[in-house]
C-alpha cells in the first residue's frame, strides 16, 4: 500500500482502506454468487437484488488529537452526501475514556429535521476507539443531497483533527464534504452548523447503496446487441506487406521521436533508455546503421540503410495546399511553391513523392492544420487516402499559441468562435485530432494513424506554453483511447528558456524526461493489450470522460481519461465482465467493481485511469 500522504493526494486512501478491511469471506461470496447467477436466472422469473456492501468514509482512521481540552457539552457532526441513493444504518464516532457518555447520535435531513436518533448505553461503549450506534430503523437517503450525522459529547474532551476536512473525503459513492465538520454547544436539539479551522470531529456513518438490479444475463459466448469487437486499424499484420517491415509482433507498439540525429551508440542508448523504439526522420548526417544495430527502426525522407519506410514531405497540406497545380520544386522559405504563385499544388507534390518511392516501400505522411481544420472533408480525404500508408497530424493543443483561434480550434464548436483556455488546452483534444484523421480514412479503419505529441516548447514565441508531464501523459492516452496505433514525440524546443533539438536527451528535458520514460514503460508493458481488439460499447460513463475497452486473452482492460478540468466522480458501467475488482495500473491501488460498475474520481482534465479487471469476461471472448 502506498504511503498515507500519497494516497490522500490521489483521493484513493479511502478506497484502499475499504478493500483492506473487507471481510475475507466477502470476495468468496461474491464470486460464488457470480457463478450461480446464470443458473438462478434460468429458473427464476425475477432477478434477486444485488447485495450492497456497507461502507464508511473514515473506516479505521485514528484522529491526531485524541482529547480536546474543551470540557462543556457539545454536539459534533459531519455533513455528507452520496452519489447513489441508499440507507444509513448507523452513526459512528471516535472517542477516548475522557469522552464520557451517555452519547446520543442524530441523523439530520437537508432542511434541518432529525430523521433518526439513538443512544449508546454506557455499558455498550468501549473505553476508546470507534463506537458504532445502530439507528432504530435504517434511514433511506436520496442521492446528491446533503445530510448531517452528529453525536453529543456531554463532557466535551472529544477527538478532532485541525484542517481534517479542508478538502472533501470520498469512499465509493459516499463523500464527507469539505469544511463539513460542525458543532453546536448545548445538550442537543439544535442542528450543529458552526465550523472551526475546517476541523474533523471524526463522525461518520454506515451507509449501503441501494441494491442495484442485476442486469439481464447474456448467454455465455454471446455479445450484447450493443457491443461489437473491432480490430485495430489496418489489422495486426498491416506492416508485414512492406519492404523491411516494422514488427507485427504483439509486443511492438511504435514509440517514435521526430527528426533526431544518430552520431554514436550513446545516442541510441539514451533513446532506448527513454523507451523509444522508432525514429521518424533522421538528420542527413546521421549513421542510420546505428538504429539497426540498436534493434530500433527508422522511417526517413532519404535513402537510409535499413529504413522501414519513406517519409513524405511534412505538413504539405499547409504550405502547398489541396491542389494539383505544377510545383516549382521549392520548399518553404525558398520562394514560390506552386505555379502560379497563388495556386495550390500539395497533391502534385505527394504524387511525385509516391511515384519516386521504391516499390514496396511503406509511405508515411504527417499533416497539419490543413487536414484537421482548414480543408473540406473531400480535400483532406485526398491527402489521407491517396498517398500514405501510415499518417499522423500534429495539432499541439497544449503549446500552440494560435490553435485556440476561431479558424483552428474554433472549428470544433458551432457557431465558430475563439475557444476558452479550458476548452482548448485539454488532453481530450488530442483524441479529437485522432478521430478527425481516422474519420477521413477510406475504407474505414483500413490504415494506421499515429499520434504526434510535443514534449517541450515547439514554438518560437517565448510566451507560448511549455507542455508539462501530466499534460503529456494525458495527451498520449487520449490519443490511444481514440485509436492511435503509434506515438511520435516532437523533440524540439524552438523557444522558451532552453532551446534544443534533443529534449529527451539533454538537460533541457530534465523535468519531463522521467515522465515520458514512465509513460513509455507503461505503453511497452501494455503493447499486447494495445494491439488487441477493442470492445466497442462495453463501457459507458456518467461523467465527462473518454473511455475504450480492450479484450486481451479473455480479460478486459478499460482505459479512461477526463475531458473536463473540474474534479468529478464517475461511474463506469462495464459489460462482458464478471470482475469484482479492478487494478488501477500505475497507481498501486484497486477499486471494487459492484454489479459491473466502477466508481472513481478524476481529479482534473489530465486525469487518466487504466483499469485491468480481474476474473474473465462473461461473453465468451478469447
Amino acid at each position: 500500500m502506498q504511503k498515507l500522504d500519497a494516497l490522500l493526494r490521489h483521493g484513493s486512501f479511502l478506497k484502499a482502506r475499504l478493500l483492506s478491511k473487507r471481510s475475507p469471506a466477502a470476495p468468496a461470496r461474491v464470486a460464488i454468487l457470480a457463478l450461480l447467477l446464470p443458473a438462478l436466472m434460468a429458473v427464476s422469473p425475477a432477478a434477486a437484488p444485488a447485495v450492497a456492501s456497507s461502507i464508511s468514509v473514515l473506516e479505521e482512521q485514528v484522529p491526531p488529537t485524541l482529547v480536546d481540552p474543551d470540557r462543556v457539552s457539545v454536539e459534533l457532526g459531519a455533513t455528507f452526501s452520496s452519489s447513489e441513493a441508499g440507507t444509513v444504518s448507523a452513526i459512528r464516532f471516535y472517542k477516548t475514556a475522557a469522552n464520557a457518555g451517555p452519547h446520543v447520535v442524530n441523523l439530520w435531513s437537508p432542511d434541518g429535521k432529525v430523521l433518526a436518533t439513538a443512544t449508546l448505553p454506557v455499558s455498550d461503549e468501549t473505553s476508546d476507539g470507534w463506537q458504532t450506534v445502530d439507528l432504530p430503523t435504517p434511514v433511506e437517503i436520496a442521492k446528491d443531497q446533503t445530510f448531517l450525522a452528529s453525536y453529543i459529547a456531554p463532557q466535551g474532551q472529544y477527538a478532532s483533527e485541525p484542517n481534517g476536512l479542508a478538502e472533501s473525503k470520498t469512499n465509493g459513492p459516499l463523500t464527507m464534504l469539505a469544511n463539513g465538520g460542525v458543532y453546536a454547544y448545548g445538550t442537543g436539539g439544535t442542528m450543529p452548523q458552526s465550523t472551526y479551522r475546517s476541523n474533523s470531529y471524526f463522525v461518520d456513518v454506515v451507509f449501503a447503496p441501494a441494491p442495484a438490479a442485476i442486469p439481464p444475463v447474456t448467454p455465455p459466448g454471446t455479445l450484447p446487441a450493443d457491443v461489437t469487437v473491432r480490430a485495430i486499424d489496418g489489422g495486426t499484420d498491416y506492416y508485414a506487406k512492406f519492404n523491411n517491415p516494422l514488427p507485427t509482433t504483439p509486443d511492438y507498439f511504435p514509440i517514435g521521436v521526430w527528426y533526431e540525429s544518430l552520431i554514436s551508440q550513446e545516442n541510441t542508448a539514451l533513446d532506448k533508455a527513454v523507451g523509444l523504439n522508432t525514429y521518424l526522420e533522421l538528420t542527413s548526417n546521421s549513421d542510420a546503421t546505428l538504429s539497426t544495430q540498436a534493434g530500433m527502426h527508422a522511417i526517413t525522407t532519404w535513402n537510409a540503410p535499413g529504413q522501414s519506410g519513406s517519409l513524405m514531405p511534412d505538413e504539405v497540406d499547409m504550405w502547398a495546399g489541396p491542389g494539383s497545380a505544377p510545383w516549382t520544386g521549392n520548399w518553404p522559405g525558398e520562394g514560390d511553391i506552386c505555379v502560379p504563385a497563388n495556386a495550390q499544388c500539395g497533391y502534385t507534390i505527394q504524387d511525385g513523392q509516391k511515384n519516386a518511392a521504391a516499390p514496396g516501400s511503406m509511405l508515411y505522411a504527417n499533416y497539419g492544420k490543413g487536414v484537421t481544420f482548414w480543408e473540406s472533408d473531400a480535400q483532406a480525404a485526398k491527402f489521407v487516402n491517396e498517398y500514405p500508408d501510415i499518417l499522423s497530424a500534429d495539432n499541439y493543443w497544449f503549446t500552440d499559441p494560435n490553435i485556440c483561434g476561431i479558424s483552428e480550434g474554433g472549428t470544433l464548436v458551432s457557431p465558430q468562435r475563439v475557444l476558452s483556455q479550458d476548452e482548448c488546452r485539454k488532453a481530450a483534444n488530442y483524441g479529437w485530432t485522432m478521430e478527425r484523421v481516422r474519420s477521413l480514412v477510406s475504407p474505414t479503419e483500413s490504415k494506421p494513424v499515429w499520434a504526434f505529441i510535443e514534449v517541450g516548447h515547439p514554438f518560437t514565441e517565448d510566451s507560448a506554453p511549455t507542455i508539462t508531464g501530466p499534460q503529456m501523459k494525458a495527451a498520449v492516452w487520449s490519443s490511444i483511447i481514440h485509436g492511435a496505433r503509434g506515438v511520435v514525440y516532437f523533440n524540439h524546443n524552438f523557444g522558451g528558456s532552453c532551446e534544443t533539438q534533443h529534449v529527451l536527451r539533454d538537460g533541457c528535458g530534465a523535468q519531463i524526461r522521467p515522465e515520458v520514460t514512465a509513460v513509455n514503460a507503461q505503453i511497452k508493458a501494455l503493447a499486447p493489450v494495445l494491439n488487441a481488439p477493442f470492445l466497442d460499447g462495453a463501457a459507458t460513463s456518467t461523467g465527462s470522460v473518454d473511455v475504450s475497452v480492450k479484450n486481451h486473452e479473455g480479460s478486459l482492460y478499460v482505459f479512461s481519461g477526463s475531458t473536463q478540468s473540474a474534479t468529478q466522480q464517475v461511474e463506469l458501467s462495464i459489460k462482458c465482465s464478471n470482475a469484482t475488482s479492478a487494478a488501477v495500473l500505475g497507481e498501486s491501488r484497486t477499486v471494487p467493481v459492484r454489479s459491473g460498475v466502477i466508481v472513481d474520481t478524476f481529479a482534473d482534465g489530465n486525469a487518466v485511469h487504466l483499469y485491468q479487471l480481474d476474473g474473465t469476461n462473461s461473453c465468451g471472448l478469447s
